[in-house]
């Protein structure tokens, strides 16, 4: 009538045993995951980042081109107007640069909302390890009955 109930199947140290050993191979393929939603994550933010810093170079470069042209243009036209040839000359530009710089704000406040839209956090691993929270209670319950 002597059981060794340190080998029976559905003894309270065997059944701890499996539960140790399944939550260890569980939170390893947890870190996993979160490695890879992470990675994936700023992944994705640092594409953004990339489109954010070329789009804006782009533009600054044709700016400066396009400035120089409209700034001599609207300068000849204040001229021509009646407008004193040296307000022109730094009226023109002015008027010019504060419409790019406005414009230039709108871009970066577009690229900045969407960046911060963008969540790097691992949702899903968050998700997964509340649920394993959950079935590892549960396991110890049913263990512990």
């Amino acid at each position: 009538m002597n059981e060794d109930t340190t080998s029976h199947p559905n003894s309270i140290p065997s059944l701890l045993r499996e539960l140790r050993d399944d939550t260890t191979t569980l939170f390893r393929q947890e870190v996993a995951l979160a490695k890879t939603e992470l990675k994936d994550n700023v992944s994705k933010l640092g594409g953004k980042v990339a489109q954010l810093a070329v789009g804006g170079f782009v533009a600054y470069a044709g700016v400066i081109v396009l400035l120089i042209g409209l700034g001599q243009l609207l300068g000849t036209l204040l001229v021509r107007a009646g407008l004193d040839e040296d307000i022109a000359r730094w009226l023109a530009p002015t008027g010019l640069g504060l419409l790019v710089a406005i414009i230039g704000w709108m871009m970066v406040s577009k690229a900045k909302n969407a960046m911060a839209r963008t969540e790097i956090a691992p949702t899903q691993t968050m998700e997964s390890l509340r649920e394993n929270k959950e079935w590892a209670q549960n396991k110890l319950h049913q263990s512990s009955s």
